[in-house]
This record gives structure tokens, sequence and C-alpha cells, in this order.
């Protein structure tokens, strides 16, 4: 005879003898229904720490039949578990484990200190934990230090100094830059290049040409920085700092508006990245000059001048919010077309439109 079948057999009668009415018939089903589910999830089946404390709880009281009922688990399985959260019972490692010392600070707080540490570089922990004050966030300086080094910034005096986005923004107004761009010009010698030099207002994009010459020697340059200073006068503008790469032609340009109180700022070597502004420009002036034929010197320089009019008080730049550098007297109310003019220059290659008020 076959034990597996007659066990539970025999204890299906004794349950069914002690509870009245269906109870034993739906304890019959609900073996058979546990039994069926055992063989569809296979040898093992996955459980909780929830599940085995169930088990446990609802098994001990009736550990004499577990034998017969359970087929998840062993019942020395089941004895087992209950041993073990004895022990845990009186056990907190593992409570330490899950919260170690302090409480974890807020993620707020952590990317407030990695913003504060890398957009100052010279803010020390103590500056740290009182700007972090003023927004709310109470923090001591061991906190800013472990954050710092947890995401790799590293102290105030080892950090980056003023990078060139800091520079520019905090000389915005007196800044300038200056450079050289070159034109192959027809000669009656064949093509010859020339070099133009230019200066420009990072903040306003105002524009001074200051002239063209194939061969930009240091007399010649340093008498273009006196014009350039002239000019300045003339506008009511001032030159503090004045950018530039490290042309050698550009050497005079610095001792002659050194002179004059003006601090050479000397872009990195290959870097025109750094001169961007005045890199931006000398784009624009190709966009007109590559549909031209130059002729000679004059022709040039009378050719940038148009560009430099053009660039200053007709058209509008989206670094100064659509306007005009030199500024311009716009409408109050929406023009009519018919009210509209256009004046072209260098054969349409520049257009202006303006409002031409008619007479009544």
């Amino acid at each position: 005879m076959n034990t597996e079948n007659t066990q539970p057999h025999l204890l299906q009668t004794t349950i069914s003898n002690l509870l009245p009415g269906n109870s034993a018939q739906i304890i019959d089903f609900l073996i058979a229904e546990n039994r069926i589910l055992r063989n569809k999830f296979g040898k093992r089946v996955p459980l909780t720490d929830a599940d085995r404390e169930e088990l446990v709880r609802k098994g001990l009281p009736i550990k004499k039949w577990l034998g017969d009922i359970c087929s998840i688990v062993k019942p020395e399985t089941i004895l087992a578990w209950h041993r073990q959260m004895k022990k845990d019972k009186y056990n907190h490692t593992d409570k330490r484990k899950k919260n170690p010392g302090r409480p974890r600070k807020s993620k707020d707080t952590v990317s407030l200190i990695i913003r504060i540490a890398t957009e100052n570089a010279r803010s020390g922990y103590t500056r740290i934990v009182g700007e972090l004050k003023k927004l709310g966030h109470l923090v001591s300086r061991s906190t800013v230090r472990n954050v710092m080094v947890e995401h790799g910034i590293p102290p105030s005096p080892k950090r980056k100094g003023m990078d060139w986005k800091e520079f520019l923004s905090a000389h915005k107004p007196d800044r300038w830059a200056a450079d050289f761009f070159t034109e192959e010009v027809w000669t009656l010698g064949g093509l010859v290049t020339c070099y133009v030099l230019f200066f420009i207002n990072i903040s306003t994009k105002k524009v001074y040409i200051a002239g063209c010459t194939p061969n930009p020697v240091a007399s010649w340059v340093g008498q273009q920085a006196k014009n350039f200073s002239m000019w300045l006068d003339d506008i009511g503008m001032k030159c503090k700092y004045l950018i530039h790469d490290n042309d050698r032609s550009l050497l005079e340009l610095g001792k002659v508006l050194k002179s004059q109180g003006v601090k050479i700022v000397k872009t990195p070597v290959h870097t025109p990245i750094c001169n961007c502004f005045a890199e931006r420009f000398v784009r624009e002036v190709r966009e007109t000059l590559d549909n031209l034929i130059i002729f000679g010197e004059r022709h040039l320089h009378k050719t940038v001048k148009c560009i430099e009019k053009h660039h200053n008080h007709y058209r509008p730049h989206q670094g100064i919010n659509n306007t005009t550098p030199f500024g311009y007297d716009y409408p109050e109310t929406e023009t009519k077309p018919e009210n509209v003019k256009c004046v072209q220059e260098l054969g349409g290659l520049l257009k202006h439109y303006y409002v031409c008020n008619k007479a009544a």
C-alpha cells in the first residue's frame, strides 16, 4: 500500500470527524488545490521573509500534521525558521546595517552642495555651509567635505580658478576683442593677401574696423591702436580689457593700449573658441566677402566699412535681444506694408528695411 496516499487520507478522516458541516470537504479541497499548485511551481518555491514568518506562525500549532499537509517545504525547515526567528529577536546586527550612523542628507541638499562648489572655485567648506544655511539647508563642514569627496570635487585651493565664461561675465561692460582676418584682393600683380584689423565689444556687439593692409608692420598696428582709442572717446566708451590671440602682429597693439591703462588678455594657443565673439564677426563678414570679387586695397577698405556700418546701425543681433548695437528708432505701432522701404548695399548683399512715413 502506498504510504503517501494513506497518511493524507487518515488525516482527512480525522478532520472530518472533528469539524462539523462542510468544513472537512473545504479542507480536503484546499489540500488538493495546494498539491496541484505545488506541482505547477516545480521543485523550489521562492519565498520571502514575510512568507516564512507566516508559515511558521500558522504551522507551529499543527506541527504534528505538517508532514501530511505541507508540500512547499519540509516540516524540519519550518522548525528551523522558527529557531532562527527566536535568535533574530535579540540580534540587532541587521538594524545597524540598515541604518548606519546619522541619516543621509536629502538629494536636494547634495545637489546644492555640488552646484555651489562647482560654480564657486574659491569657496571653502565653511562658505558653502553658510550659503546653504541661507537656503534653509543645515549641514556641517564634514558633510560638505564628504559630498565633495564622493563626487570628485577637490577643495578650494585645488579647484580650477576663473574660467573664460566667468572672466567674460565679470568684465562685461568694458571688454573688447581684437583680431585679424584676411581677404584675397586682385591687383596688377595678381592676388594679394590683405589683413583687416577689427575690434568688437563683447557686451554691445559694436564693431570698429581699424583698417586693412597687405603688410601689418608694427608701426601700422600701433597707429590703428591710437585710432581705436580716439574712436572710443568719440562714442563715449572705455576699454579696460582687450582679448586677442598670440599673433605676433598684435604685439605693438598691446604696447600702445597698455600705456593707456588697458589690460591685455591673451587666449591660449590654438583655441579660437576663447575669442568666439571675434570669430563670429569674421563669419558674418565672410558671408558677404565670399560673394564679392575685391579689386585693390581701397575697394576692400570701402567694402568692410560698409559692412561695419550695416553691423552697427542696421543689423539686429540675437545676443542683445534682436536690437542694433547703436540703437534704433523703433516704431510704436505696426507699419503698413506700403510704408516699408528697403535700402540695399553692395549690390543687394546687405539689406536694411525701414519705415517711410508718407506726407499727408
